[in-house]
């Protein structure tokens, strides 16, 4: 059978996926994107009931590879933040103003980033969308890669990008198979109305379980992420909705004023994990095939972005130079580029749980204080401002505005 050949293959068209294939497709070349299901099956994450808090850093991936325009109308700027304990005093409050920022992020429901997204690649010639197509098995060749499907197609290119979010067997068979440690809560996701302007706050209350997060949406609405046992997020999805806002009335306080109605509600399993090395022979793993973090801090998409944004500044620089993107030495030189942010968000996210989590003596005095101390001192939240954002360090071309290869 003979294959067709790409520049690039990669296996998952969500949000990961299809935001690598834009961002190459604007570099002329051929892209293949393999995706499972149709674009519109509501079982597509790109289309599920939960929205992203995007960093500055991201917004600018959007806008330098097409889509921000079209997402942007029903995205809702995040001017504030209030982080707090339950049954604790401690409080910091972060503003935009601290860090001389026109946000601190913004509030993007994932249907909308993946429609945008969708029109984006319909828009490229060069990107070729594979869907639905299931990619069942790889086959290694001495400069090239070709994936199977299981309709019989063959997609063959110098490397495959893993961004299925481990939904295929291409990972186990590349020996990049995820391994995640899953906490024992749900993340009950839900939009709620709220009976006065939130002003583009967001809030992180901690529990005894864990987070619940508040973020900003245009109409007095807010999406909210409630960290809790299996049991319960599930008896609260199926709750009567007047029962459900009684619920969430008494584990959140009145800091919003009172909660009014509520959205679809749906429960997502929590874990983490990320791999020793995203790469192997003529394969790489990007967002969720590659890492999973606790949705504390809203990291997650983010770091699954700044992984878009370094392999396609990656790719560009080895395509200019004629080298074989595919080739160990080069994949090594990105993976180093990853590895240490990653681990980084991992070790920070997970910190976070199990410090707010605890029921250690005197440890709820200890956070109190931290979280003044933090509310009290400018340089310590700009310090945390600049991170969060996604500003800190070396950053990849995209997070900056320029297009992939673009001079430094």
């Amino acid at each position: 059978m003979n294959a067709a050949d790409f520049d690039l293959v990669i296996a998952g068209g969500g949000l990961a996926g299809a935001s690598l294939a834009c961002a190459v497709g604007t570099l002329g070349r051929r892209v293949a994107v393999i995706e499972s299901f149709a674009m519109d099956d509501e079982r597509q994450p790109s289309f599920d009931e939960r929205t992203i808090a995007l960093t500055l850093a991201s917004r600018r991936v959007f806008e330098g590879i097409g889509i921000w325009d079209a997402a942007s109308a029903d995205a809702c700027a995040i001017d504030s933040i209030h982080i707090s304990d339950r049954g604790r005093l401690g409080a910091a409050r972060l503003d935009r103003r601290h860090v001389g920022a026109e946000a601190l992020g913004y509030v993007v429901p994932t249907r909308v980033l993946g429609k945008a997204l969708n029109q984006r690649i319909g828009e490229l010639d060069n990107v070729s969308l594979h869907c639905p197509a299931t990619a069942e098995r790889i086959e290694r060749h001495d400069t090239a890669i070709t994936v199977h499907t299981a309709d019989g197609a063959a997609l063959r290119a110098p490397l495959l990008v893993l961004a299925d979010g481990g939904r295929s067997p291409l990972g186990r068979q590349a020996g990049l198979g995820l391994e995640c440690r899953h906490y024992p809560q749900l993340a009950l996701v839900a939009i709620v109305g709220v009976s006065r302007d939130h002003g583009n706050r967001a809030y992180e209350r901690f529990t005894e379980h864990g987070p619940l997060a508040l973020l900003p949406l245009s109409d007095r609405r807010m999406a909210l992420a409630w960290t809790l046992p299996e049991a319960r997020a599930r008896a609260l999805c199926d709750a009567d909705e007047r029962i459900f806002l009684d619920a969430l009335q008494a584990g959140f306080g009145d800091r919003c004023g009172r909660f009014v109605r509520a959205g679809n509600r749906r429960a997502y399993p929590l874990s983490i994990g990320h791999l020793s090395r995203p790469a192997s022979v003529r394969v790489v793993a990007i967002g969720n095939a590659a890492h999973v973090v606790h949705p504390v801090a809203g990291q997650g998409f983010n770091l699954g972005l700044r992984d878009v944004a370094e392999l396609a500044d990656h790719l560009a620089e080895r395509w200019r130079d004629g080298a074989d993107i595919g080739a160990a030495a080069g994949l090594d030189v990105y993976c180093d580029r990853r590895l240490a942010q990653t681990r980084r968000v991992s070790r920070f996210t997970d910190g976070l749980i199990g410090l707010f989590t605890s029921s250690a003596p005197g440890i709820g005095s200890l956070r109190a204080a931290g979280l003044n101390l933090v509310d009290l001192l400018p340089p310590a939240k700009r310090f945390l401002l600049e991170r969060t954002m996604g500003r800190h360090g070396r950053l990849p071309r995209l997070a900056r505005g320029l297009a992939p290869g673009a001079p430094r």
